[in-house]
């Protein structure tokens, strides 16, 4: 009988793992990679149920616990028996996993498919450890270069949400900035030469100014977007905007899965 060699999955090639995760383990080394895209840092990590201790900001100087399990697939967690441990007085507030394949979970228990969440941050080049490169980390100047006629619109998109709720705070990324509720992101802003872009979150329901987002298939049926080109429509906005916000905490009351790639109930 011949002996397999290792096994892989495919090239990915995210801020340095080359291959997807085949396994567990793996599932664990590419969290590792985006605890700080997700607002976590972690405290523990151990055999047991659950597999990890973490904090999530939630903004105001604030942090949360999060317990959470690590599954190849979420099926997984089912399949190992841990719902009958969280019977049991076991608390799991996340699973975080490669394929999201379990069509019947938890409402209670966030799910985090790695698969997808990745490709939503930007990739980090592994260079030779003598090179010294020139990468600053994301702010507000750096998405304001290209488009400053749009600067002053943004400026004050951004006062006139703040005057929704003290709560909510911001997290500038490459491509825009990303507004928490402020436990989970329910809008974010691209910078764009002719204004603001805005998608955001609906819960699938409609709401008056908003598009539909349809053409990208399956996913984003709980978001919509919006365009601001002018100053006027600022005030219109906000009123959006504070709909927006009022429908991600009724989702998170609720247990709902609010992400981008979250079906309608």
């Amino acid at each position: 009988m011949i002996k397999r060699k290792n096994i892989v999955g495919k090239i990915i090639n995210f801020r340095g793992l080359v291959y997807a995760p085949v396994e567990e383990n793996g599932v664990i080394f590419l969290f590792s990679k985006l605890t700080n895209d997700l607002n976590l840092y972690i405290e523990t990590i151990r055999k047991g149920f659950p597999d990890c201790i973490a904090k999530r900001y939630i903004g105001s100087g604030q942090w949360e616990e999060v317990n959470i399990e690590f599954e190849f697939k979420s099926s997984d967690f089912l399949r190992h028996g841990h719902l009958n441990s969280m019977k049991y007085g076991s608390k799991c507030d996340m699973i975080v996993c490669w394929e999201h394949d379990w069509k019947n979970s938890p409402k209670d228990i966030e799910i985090i498919e790695l698969k997808t969440e990745y490709q939503k941050y930007p990739n980090q080049i592994i260079e030779e450890p003598d090179k010294v490169s020139q990468i600053s980390d994301y702010n507000l100047e750096d998405l304001y270069k290209n488009y400053a006629s749009s600067k002053k619109l943004y400026e004050e998109l951004h006062e006139s949400v703040m005057k929704i709720n003290k709560s909510i705070w911001r997290k500038p990324a490459k491509y825009g900035v990303f507004y928490y509720s402020p436990e989970k992101v329910f809008f974010n802003v691209k910078i764009q030469k002719q204004g603001l872009r805005i998608h955001l979150f609906t819960g699938g329901k409609k709401i008056k100014g908003v598009e539909t987002i349809s053409e990208e298939g399956t996913y984003a049926q709980k978001w919509g977007r919006f365009h601001i080109k002018d100053k006027k429509e600022i005030k219109q906005a906000k009123l959006i905007l504070k709909k927006s916000l009022e429908l991600i905490k009724d989702a998170i009351k609720n247990n709902e899965n609010t992400g981008w790639y979250a079906e309608v109930e």
